[in-house]
């Protein structure tokens, strides 16, 4: 692989690292959004995460994400 392949590879790796960065960040967003709203809707951390095949830990750890966040920063 000559240098000028090698940069453009590295260039496109690198654009599609920032655009997935954002996409997962948004992802996560909605994600949270849409477990709070279940959550005030009546269901469970435990109901949650067996429709994700997750754990009930997991769920509570992204659900409670910002609530740690901003008590960080204070």
């Amino acid at each position: 692989m000559e240098e000028s392949d090698a940069l453009e590879e590295l260039v496109r790796a690198h654009s599609d690292l920032e655009r997935l960065t954002d996409e997962l960040a948004d992802a996560r967003e909605r994600r949270r959004t849409a477990a709070q709203r279940l959550i005030d809707g009546g269901r469970g951390t435990t109901w949650i995460a067996a429709q994700l095949g997750v754990t009930k830990q997991a769920v509570d750890g992204f659900v409670k994400y910002k609530q740690r966040k901003t008590h960080a920063e204070k």
